[in-house]
């Protein structure tokens, strides 16, 4: 990678120097190349698992096999899985205390591929919808601890200043493998519908080899922070989760802003996934793409200039901003499905995309701004895990309740009139516009106490 080898050509200027240098070096380009390899070969499975792939083969497998409303609520679910799964969040921060983090991100990724591998022999029944459903969020479960410890790696092994350089590359080659391999999976249900089930077996096996390498990732200063942990009593709950923002004021408008704005992200992939497949007649192929792969091939074009507006600004400026281009994607959705324009699926898809490639950098490092610093600036030693696990706790709240709202309003108003389910994007609309807003003010606010 460009960083390795920026960091390679330095001038050394004695022996001792060269000595030091050369072997923090070498690490940093080993834990980068180790980055790369186990997130791009996790990419494959990862695609398979997205909302908009899994709903077309809810939608399309399990059809005639149980009712309308069961059906689209199963949309729901697996959309929904990736991120009310993250209740969880505090189990793995405490499970993780005192062990090795990279190998606890390896065992949880192998799992990750063995949920889906075990998904190419579901069969298409009632009860092949309860397994596919009840692997899927096995899956995202374990998804959940890799996403949680995963953050406290990031931190020890990357310094602030190129964090979000680096989680630029990897998202950047994360995001063009899922978006090939999305492409690739409607091609195959255009075909061959059940052929599906191979590709969940072959990208299975591609995943397993990255995940079982993360494994022997060294992690700066792993074994002080084991021995640290491990003579730690303390550890996070829903109760110190409520005291640390009640403490760190700051934090806690940035995740009321963060609950708000999720809200309405989580509320419309649902209706938007039934919609396409109910009033449109587009192919699953152009599904997929509007859902899932355009979003993810857009991420590499603008994950760059995210990461430098958030290296160097607070994340809440870097909210303040971003924030609008959620609110401009579903604003498209809604006037496509209103007008029935289809390229305007497609436009919304392009806006959405660019949105979530500034979510990739928020989500995963933002709350790092807010560690050792609570509402009267005075330090306090605070685990960066016990933020992102507030951080993902109530993501996966958000992500338990919103797709089912969504999905809910979505079927009363098709209730009440065939087709008037084109009108559910309203709701997150508004809920997005509502969390952008509060991103400004509370930016402003930030701003005048600096």
């Amino acid at each position: 990678m460009q960083l390795g080898i920026i960091l390679v050509n330095q001038p050394l200027e004695t022996n001792k120097s060269f000595t030091v240098n050369h072997t923090g070096r070498i690490s940093l380009r080993h834990r980068i190349s180790v980055e790369w390899s186990t997130w791009a070969s996790l990419a494959f499975v990862g695609a398979l698992l997205e909302g908009g792939v899994l709903g077309v083969i809810i939608k399309n497998g399990f059809v005639n096999q149980v009712n309308d409303w069961t059906l689209n609520l199963s949309v729901a679910i697996a959309t929904g899985a990736p991120y009310f799964s993250n209740l969880l969040s505090f189990y793995w921060v405490k499970w993780s205390r005192g062990r090795s983090k990279a190998r606890m991100v390896s065992n949880l990724a192998v799992l990750f591929c063995l949920c889906t591998l075990s998904m190419s022999v579901v069969p298409f029944n009632e009860m092949g919808l309860i397994i596919f459903l009840a692997v899927t969020i096995v899956a995202r479960v374990a998804w959940s601890g890799i996403l949680t410890v995963r953050s406290n790696i990031w931190r020890a092994n990357y310094p602030r200043h190129i964090r979000g350089k680096v989680t630029a590359k990897l998202a950047t080659l994360a995001s063009l493998v899922m978006a090939i391999s999305g492409i690739l999976v409607g091609l195959i249900l255009d075909w061959k519908f059940d052929a599906f089930r191979w590709l969940f077996v072959v990208f299975s096996f591609i995943s397993v080899i990255g995940a079982y390498r993360y494994r022997y990732l060294a992690v700066r200063n792993q074994q002080k922070e084991i021995v640290r942990e491990s003579k730690s009593d303390s550890g996070p709950s829903f109760a110190s989760m409520f005291g640390l923002l009640r403490r760190n004021r700051a934090f806690g408008k940035y995740m009321l802003a963060m609950f708000i704005l999720g809200s309405g992200n989580l509320m419309f992939t649902a209706p938007l996934i039934v919609f396409l497949n109910e009033h449109t007649g587009l192919q699953q192929l152009q599904q997929i793409l509007i859902t899932t792969a355009i979003p993810l091939a857009l991420i590499p074009l603008a994950v760059r200039w995210w990461a430098k507006l958030l290296d160097g600004n607070h994340i809440f400026h870097f909210r303040s901003i971003h924030s609008w281009g959620f609110v401009f994607a579903l604003a498209t959705f809604l006037l496509a499905q209103i007008t029935g324009y289809t390229f305007l699926f497609y436009i919304g898809s392009v806006i959405y995309g660019i949105a979530i490639s500034g979510g990739v950098i928020g989500w995963n490092l933002g709350h790092n701004d807010f560690v050792s610093n609570n509402s009267d600036g005075q330090s306090e030693n605070q685990n960066p895990m016990d933020y992102m696990a507030v951080h993902v706790t109530l993501t996966g709240l958000r992500g338990l309740i919103m797709p089912l709202v969504g999905i809910a309003l979505y079927q009363w108003l098709e209730q009440q009139e065939l087709g008037l389910g084109k009108y559910a994007l309203a709701l997150p609309l508004t809920m997005t516009t509502i969390g952008g807003s509060l991103f400004v003010l509370f930016n402003r606010q930030h701003r005048q106490s600096q």
